[in-house]
Parts: C-alpha cells; sequence; structure tokens
C-alpha cells in the first residue's frame, strides 16, 4: 500500500491523460531498437518467471487448497496484476513528467531514482521511495528463497513447508537461509544493483522457453487438469 504513492504523485503532477492513453499503446521504437526489445523481454522475464509456478504450486500444496479455492485465486490474479500493473504506469508518468524534465533521460543509476518523488513530496517523497523499494524488494527476497527451498527439498524428498518448525524441516529451513545470505554476496562485492537486476531479468526470460511452454501443454491436458 506504501507504494500507492506512485499513483498519488501521478496525479497530482496532472499529466495530459490524452497523451498517457496514446503512450500506453504497444509501437514500435522510433531510435534504441535493441535496448527497447531487451527492455521488453526484460520485463516479460520478470512478470512470468518460472519461480513463481514452484512457489504458487507450494503453497497450494501445503495449504491444501481444493477446487472451491479456484475463483478467490482467479479474484487474486486479477486483482494482483491490476494492483502492480497500474502502479507500474504510475512509476512510469511520474519518472517521465519529474525525471525527464530534469534532464535524466536514461537512469542508469539507484541514485537517481529517490528525485522522483522529492518534487512531489518534499523530503517525505525519499522516505516514501525508500519504504517503497525495500518493502518490494523483501517481499521479492523471501518469495525467491521460499522457491528455492520448496525446489532443493522437493527435489530430494526431504520433509518441507514454511509452517513447520526448523527442527521438523532442517534441510529446508537451511536452503532458505543460506539462499538469502548468498544472494547478498553479489551486492556486498560491490555489484552495481540496477545492473545486476537487468541482468537476472533477462536471464529469466531466456529460460521461459525451456520453463514456461510445457505449462502449456500440461494446461490443456485434460489428464491433468480435467475439466480445468
Amino acid at each position: 500500500l506504501v507504494t500507492l504513492c506512485f499513483v498519488v504523485g501521478a496525479v497530482m503532477l496532472k499529466p495530459d491523460w490524452k497523451a498517457v492513453a496514446a503512450g500506453a499503446v504497444p509501437s514500435l521504437p522510433a531510435h534504441d531498437a535493441a535496448n527497447y526489445w531487451f527492455m521488453a523481454v526484460s520485463i516479460l522475464g520478470a512478470s512470468i518467471s518460472p519461480y513463481l509456478f514452484m512457489f504458487y504450486s507450494s503453497g497450494a500444496i501445503e495449504d491444501k487448497w481444493d477446487k472451491s479455492y479456484l475463483g478467490v485465486n482467479r479474484a487474486i490474479a486479477w486483482l494482483g496484476m491490476t494492483f502492480g500493473g497500474t502502479i507500474s504506469v504510475s512509476v512510469l508518468i511520474v519518472s517521465a513528467l519529474v525525471l525527464a524534465t530534469n534532464g535524466i533521460v536514461q537512469v542508469d543509476d539507484y541514485h537517481q531514482l529517490p528525485l522522483m518523488l522529492i518534487p512531489i513530496f518534499g523530503f517525505w517523497g525519499f522516505v516514501l521511495f525508500v519504504a517503497s523499494l525495500g518493502i518490494a524488494c523483501f517481499g521479492a527476497a523471501v518469495e525467491v528463497g521460499l522457491q528455492q527451498a520448496y525446489l532443493v527439498a522437493q527435489g530430494f524428498g526431504w520433509d518441507w513447508g514454511e509452517d513447520l518448525k526448523p527442527r521438523d524441516d532442517p534441510g529446508f529451513s537451511t536452503v532458505y537461509t543460506v539462499s538469502l545470505f548468498l544472494a547478498a554476496i553479489p551486492i556486498m562485492l560491490g555489484l552495481d544493483p540496477l545492473k545486476l537486476t537487468i541482468f537476472s531479468m533477462a536471464l529469466t526470460a531466456a529460460s521461459l522457453p525451456l520453463t514456461v511452454v510445457p505449462f502449456l501443454f500440461l494446461l490443456n491436458d485434460e489428464r491433468y487438469v480435467g475439466a480445468h
């Protein structure tokens, strides 16, 4: 909910909404075509990340979902994607109206990003941005860490589950904890977080044909999903 500050900021900046709507329509780039397509593929990789399949299905098994949960999950999917998409569009609007007007047309350093909200909210804009980034990164780290633990524990047949105590699933808990420490190493070594993020998004996108395409077949095979 903290990240809704971008939505509020976008409205307060009073953009030309017709121009916003026109800009939302996909179009071929007039310049920097290679960079454009690289970012487009990277965003696709971040949106349809293979880890989500493992993370979500493991939660469904652990919480013993049945068919009665289908409606709730459809609503969660629609509302969640709409919520995240709205905030993403708002970030683009704010960056275009704040960063671009201040001569920053290419964001290549995290230190440039807090400037987005300061002209709108003053000092609190910096606080809101740091809080938004921290919350988003924390949530992602927890999800990916859990997914690694699910993947390894299930692959080796260990006891697993986030609701169990560590002594009841030591392998699962160890992998989860170690994953977080290993993920912190590149940052501690001084690698640029923004470049690392973009690289990982592109790497994820490259794996999509191997990880997502098989699901497209399975999701349409009545032997696996029955009437659904």
